[in-house]
């Protein structure tokens, strides 16, 4: 006999996750994702001076906020037509790549380690190791769930690989911490940076600044290869099955994003239906509400009949796409990531659960590679920004193509005599959270249907939990 399991809300995310799934003889069934809190940033946004959103848009959320200014300037350098000096673009590519890197580090490490990790194993170390001494005394006066209050589960419990992921938990935090300070170096300030504008990066850079950049990144990319990816392919190998669990419709995509000196992309735009790549055309991206809590134009509407989602539902010629790290990487077809599947039985980029928490390892890998080569390119004698006229009274519509740690990013803004008329942002948790429409479920809710649950409770299964978190919520950008 079928059972409805419900989590509201779903912890150890962004924002506030319902999930609603029907179990029928140790499997989902049916599933329901619903986004349970309405911001309203796009029409808290109208009447604002455009550049405002450069500095608003930001704070959508508190995770991945430089993703959305950098969205915002693109949109806005085609509603003022400048295009900003090389310079500024380089800083660009600096401050989103290493922001993208430490995004992933947050999600692995923090975010869905303790779905595959018992961390509290660390708690009874009694050894010499005083960064373990350290961690143990900690865990066993915080009363967090390291110690009680996880879901039931198969976890990994062998003292000297928990010992291992419970230091790099850890040293992850710190990390990031170090990272934020480079990333604040170019952009003046971390989180919610303020240097960012059309035309470039007023930051004045310096060799000084350039080389602590470069010493930040060495010790972010060293433990991205030596930590991060090991970390990851060793949750891999433990967990195969989770290959064959979480899959979507296999469809796909991405944006171009962080070009070279040379002019090329390390990532190129597409969407792939039906195992065919195709060009990317935003004439074909609808927004579906049949499902959502706003009437036909927009406008929220918290008794709309038959809605239960605050997210919106994207479409692209109707079909439901994926984005993220594994999207970009199946766009691409990308050799590398195809080799590092390889070395764990998998034979092609499919969507499934481990593939996306592999895929954010490796692209972190190719991206600390990249941002070591970018950060050449910068030219200490040359100007970071094309300025523009600000008290102009600026009209026209302007779409930022542009990238985030979880998808392809778009913010499209239309101005008119210098106030925004229309804002309109369609974020990557919109794509892979969005509910139900024409009768096709959601990204996320795809995944869900046909998960097995072995395990179950008052905290939700497990199983699910891990296929859910694998996406990376962020349902505070998804509600906007």
């Amino acid at each position: 006999m079928a059972r409805i399991l419900s989590v509201d809300p779903i912890s150890r995310i962004e924002g506030h996750l319902k999930i609603e799934t029907e179990i029928d003889s140790g499997t989902v069934t049916g599933a329901r994702v619903a986004g349970n809190m309405y911001r309203g940033f796009e029409r808290m946004l109208l009447g604002r001076h455009p550049v405002d959103s450069a500095r608003i848009a930001q704070r959508i959320c508190g995770v991945c906020h430089e993703v959305h200014g950098v969205s915002s300037v693109m949109a806005l350098e085609e509603i003022y037509r400048v295009t900003p000096p090389e310079n500024g673009v380089v800083l660009r590519d600096m401050i989103l790549g290493l922001h993208i890197v430490t995004d992933h580090m947050l999600h692995f490490y923090n975010l869905c380690l303790p779905d595959y990790a018992d961390l509290s194993v660390a708690a009874t170390y009694s050894g010499n190791d005083t960064r373990l001494k350290d961690i143990a005394g900690w865990m066993r006066g915080s009363g967090t769930a390291f110690i009680s209050g996880a879901a039931e589960g198969d976890y990994i419990k062998d003292r000297e690989t928990v010992y291992r992921l419970a230091l790099n938990y850890f040293e992850a935090l710190k990390i990031r911490s170090e990272a934020a300070s480079g990333l604040a170096l170019l952009g003046g300030k971390v989180p919610f940076i303020h240097a960012l504008l059309p035309g470039g990066i007023t930051t004045e850079i310096t060799a000084d600044t350039l080389m602590k950049y470069y010493h930040v990144l060495e010790k972010t990319a060293d433990f991205v290869n030596n930590s991060f990816l090991p970390d990851a392919l060793e949750i891999a190998r433990r967990y195969p099955q989770y290959f064959k669990i979480g899959e979507t419709y296999n469809t796909f995509y991405a944006h171009s994003s962080f070009k070279n000196s040379k002019g090329n992309n390390l990532f190129n735009a597409g969407v792939i239906i039906g195992g065919e790549k195709r060009k990317f055309d935003y004439a074909k991206v609808k927004e579906l509400l049949s499902a959502s809590f706003y009437d036909n134009s927009g406008k929220p509407d918290e008794n709309r009949k038959g809605a239960y989602s605050w997210i919106k539902a994207p479409r692209y010629e109707g079909y439901p796409l994926e984005v993220g790290p594994v999207a970009r990487f199946a766009v691409n077809n990308d050799a590398g990531f195809k080799s590092v599947l390889s070395r764990l039985g998998v034979s092609s980029i499919t969507s499934s659960t481990m593939s996306r928490i592999v895929a954010r390892a490796y692209e972190s890998v190719i991206l600390c590679n990249y941002l070591f080569e970018r950060s050449e390119d910068f030219r200490l004698d040359e100007p970071t920004i094309r300025p523009v006229d600000l008290q102009a009274p600026i009209s026209g519509q302007g779409i930022g193509f542009s990238v985030a740690a979880r998808g392809a990013l778009v913010h499209h803004i239309t101005a008119e005599k210098g106030k925004v008329t229309d804002y309109k942002m369609i974020v990557p948790s919109t794509w892979n959270f969005g509910p139900a429409a024409d009768g096709k479920a959601g990204v996320v809710e795809k995944a869900i249907t046909g998960t097995p649950v072995r395990f179950g409770g008052e905290g939700g299964s497990i199983e699910v939990g891990r296929v859910v978190r694998s996406f990376d919520p962020c349902t505070a950008c998804s509600v906007h």
